[in-house]
């Protein structure tokens, strides 16, 4: 590793010493998991600890695999960014064939280098008795034959690791089943077929990628992945977002176990998993943008004084069918009542805003202050259509908050009324011009200079991707401020901004705000046409904008929105280290999540620019730096504490002084090793406990929590004062980062009850997979 610049002086990692404590998160709901759970549902997993739990169920749950989770999610952001890009080559927006042919040309050699590696892993396995080899031989011989270099492919190395590991637990458990005597060596198929089996699940993965990434996955699986899921002996797959990574990993990891429990299955798999019911059948996503431009049209050519009423009657059903957990609601209660009600009302207060005077009121500052700061001021669209974009925002604004809501709200006109006038205000407070709102207004979003939020890109019309903020913020960012602002990897602004090379404080930045609208992916926001292409983005630095970070970045909390749900960084603040602490205000503890959400309509998310800050380098990008594996088979729990280089090599200042007088400060080092974990890491355990039916609730793990982090501490005490070398040969090799790895045995609920066993540490240069 390469020194970086820097005083030894300087706080560990975050800004921390041993009278700095680190910053722990504000509320339950600001500090949920973020992108530390299994990407698996809660009922599969349970079950791999349960009192006689199937060995499909086991094998399943010892499937999960953070680091591949993240790996789709690149991805799928990746190949959603590519799409966008591709529009601006074509004369005329392409058709969806053509799209999605242009993003198989981009992920084939993607495929191609994974099926190079699993041909590979298996020649190396080719010849060896497995069967009858030590135990100890032949874990060593997968690790050996699953190291493999990509060749000339960078950027996705996560992925194709993550087709290795699978690779090595569906050869381990093939193995295992025999020397248990639960298949006989005759009935499971040779390690050479079955990892080409492996391999032809590649390519349907890679295409439900380019499906998620295009928005055109079903809500729902299919009745045959049930089928599948009991075949296994597992409950039935349920993921909240199918279109997500977590979602795609599901599907993949019940696809691998059936290559092992359940063959007679295969000629059922494949590209083929899901199945759309007639209602998903229908682009919902590409209705809402034909409605939308043809709702802005109508709007446009209504004379003075109109009440569009007719015209939003038939816009609402397009904006409701994007939101499927109220189908069913309207559906009982009567959609087109419903629908009516609403346009009625919503009609009588958009009014006002209709014909050529408001009209002029209201195209001249979203021009000036949207189309002219980005550079679009030559549009060709007409003063009416300007305003009456600005209106069908406010509209469709109005319907999606109101999918928000409770059902029973539907079922009571005065209850519902009052909802969308409140709807209706909040909406046009964030889609229309400061100035044509009331001064005194409350639900105003800005207290000084405000912007307006318009469809972006431009180039893209009518498929916008998202919405964008016409007021750049450009603010000092100070150390304080960074510091209390949790980060989606799982540590904070501060540690983000100093692995970019950040070294001086306050930070001159320029904060770019964002909003999602149905369809939006991550990698959509790279493809902002507004900033220099020179400052060309990663996916994960658009991060969510709450009220709390709103108002510590830009103080203007109202700019931001709640982030409600698993995976949504907060502000940090006291109060999240108790165990157990916010894991039932979280989704819930038997809710499966891994990674940050896809991001969600209405939710607003902030990117960080400063001419001071690295590029992102992705091969040096830490998506998460604390893992949580549980292993059934093994009965064994592992934390890994991955560093960044920058982390390292501080560590490594500490360890080795350069003063020859100097002495190694090493209750420096374990305190910033606590602090890397303390805030998030009993939150976790706490529900990866109750998940795997080894505690209760939250408050029956709450003591075998205190029990864990206490053996915890011990051992990376024992690890610094015995075996500091290692840490710091580990930091001195070239790989980029280091993982600190602590494993506990023999994890079973009555060892929980008692005296918790010391974890073993370990330290690996780079940055090691949790889910070897």
């Amino acid at each position: 590793m390469d020194a970086q610049p820097g005083t030894t002086s300087e706080a560990l990692f975050s800004g921390l010493s041993l009278a700095d404590p680190p910053a722990a998160p504000a509320s339950p709901e600001a500090m949920p998991e973020a992108g530390l759970n299994s990407p698996f549902p809660a009922r599969f997993i349970s079950e791999a600890f349960a009192p006689g739990a199937g060995e499909a169920a086991t094998f399943f749950a010892e499937l999960e695999d953070e680091d591949f989770v993240d790996s789709l999610e690149q991805l799928i952001n990746d190949a959603a960014a590519h799409q966008l890009a591709d529009q601006r080559n074509w004369s005329s927006l392409p058709a969806e064939a053509d799209s999605r042919a242009s993003l198989e040309d981009w992920i084939e050699p993607v495929a191609t280098e994974a099926e190079r590696a699993l041909d590979g892993f298996a020649e190396r396995l080719a010849g060896a008795d497995l069967y009858g080899m030590p135990a100890q031989e032949f874990e060593q011989l997968l690790e050996a034959a699953g190291n493999q270099a990509p060749h000339g492919l960078s950027g996705y190395e996560d992925f194709l690791g993550g087709l290795l590991r699978a690779g090595k637990k569906l050869v381990g458990g093939a193995v295992s089943l025999v020397k248990k005597g639960i298949a006989a060596v005759g009935k499971v198929l040779p390690v050479n077929l079955l990892l080409g089996k492996l391999k032809g699940l590649v390519r349907p993965l890679l295409r439900r990628v380019i499906s998620a990434a295009m928005n055109r996955l079903p809500a729902s699986v299919r009745p045959l992945a049930r089928k599948l899921a009991a075949k296994l002996g597992v409950s039935e797959a349920e993921a909240e977002d199918h279109a997500s990574a977590e979602g795609l990993a599901e599907v993949f990891g019940l696809e691998v176990a059936s290559l092992l429990y359940a063959p007679e299955a295969e000629e059922e798999l494949g590209e083929n998993f899901f199945e759309p019911t007639p209602y998903e059948s229908t682009d919902s996503l590409a209705a809402l943008e034909t409605a939308r431009a043809r709702f802005t049209e109508r709007l446009a050519a209504l004379p003075d004084g109109s009440t569009p009423a007719a015209e939003i009657e038939q816009f609402l059903p397009a904006v409701m069918a994007v939101q499927p957990l109220i189908k069913l609601g309207i559906s009982i209660i009567g959609r087109q009542r419903v629908v009516k009600f609403v346009a009625d009302i919503l009609a009588n207060l958009a009014k006002g805003l209709i014909g050529e005077g408001p009209a002029k009121l209201l195209a001249t500052p979203v021009a000036d202050l949207g189309l002219k700061v980005f550079g679009f001021e030559t549009e060709a669209d007409s003063d009416r259509m300007r305003a009456a974009e600005a209106v069908a925002s406010t509209v469709e604004g109005t319907a999606l908050r109101l999918m928000e809501l409770p059902e029973a709200t539907f079922e009571d006109q005065l209850q519902l009324a009052s909802a969308v006038q409140e709807a209706f205000v909040e909406a046009a407070a964030a889609y229309l011009p400061d100035r044509v709102l009331h001064q005194e207004l409350p639900e105003r979003e800005t207290a000084g200079e405000g912007g307006v939020w318009i469809l972006m890109p431009r180039t893209a019309k009518p498929r916008y991707r998202f919405r964008k903020y016409t007021r750049v913020f450009a603010v000092p960012i100070t150390r304080q401020a960074a510091r209390a602002i949790r980060w989606s990897d799982g540590g904070t602004l501060e540690g983000h901004l100093l692995d970019r090379g950040v070294r001086r404080w306050p930070l001159e930045a320029e904060v770019d705000l964002y909003e999602a609208i149905p369809g939006t992916q991550f990698g959509h926001f790279t493809q902002d046409e507004s900033t220099d292409e020179a400052l060309e983005a990663d996916s994960s630095e658009f991060q969510l904008l709450t009220p709390e970070i709103a108002g510590l970045l830009l103080r203007e909390p109202a700019l931001g929105r709640p982030g409600a749900g698993r995976g949504l960084p907060g502000p940090a603040g006291p109060g999240a280290h108790a165990p157990g602490a916010g894991v039932m205000a979280s989704s819930g503890l038997g809710a499966a999540g891994l990674g940050r959400p896809r991001p969600q309509v209405g939710r607003r998310y902030f990117r960080i620019r400063s001419t001071a800050l690295n590029r992102i380098n992705r091969a040096r990008r830490l998506a998460r730096r604390l893992h949580v594996v549980m292993e059934p088979s093994k009965r064994r729990l592992r934390v890994q504490l991955r560093l960044s280089e920058r982390q390292a090599q501080q560590v490594l200042a500490l360890l080795q002084p350069s003063s020859p007088s100097a002495r190694r400060d090493l209750p420096s080092v374990l305190a910033a090793l606590r602090g890397l974990y303390e805030a998030r890491l009993p939150l976790i355990l706490a529900s990866r406990l109750v998940r795997h039916q080894l505690a209760k609730d939250a408050a029956e793990a709450s003591a075998p929590v205190d029990a864990l982090l206490k053996a915890l501490a011990a051992s990376f005490s024992k690890f610094l004062s015995q075996r500091s070398a290692q840490l710091a040969a580990a930091v001195a090799e070239p790989a980029h980062g280091v993982t600190i790895t602590a494993t506990f045995h023999d994890v079973t609920r009555d060892k929980l009850g008692g005296a918790v066993q010391p974890p073993d540490v370990s330290v690996h240069a780079g940055w090691k997979s949790s889910a070897l």
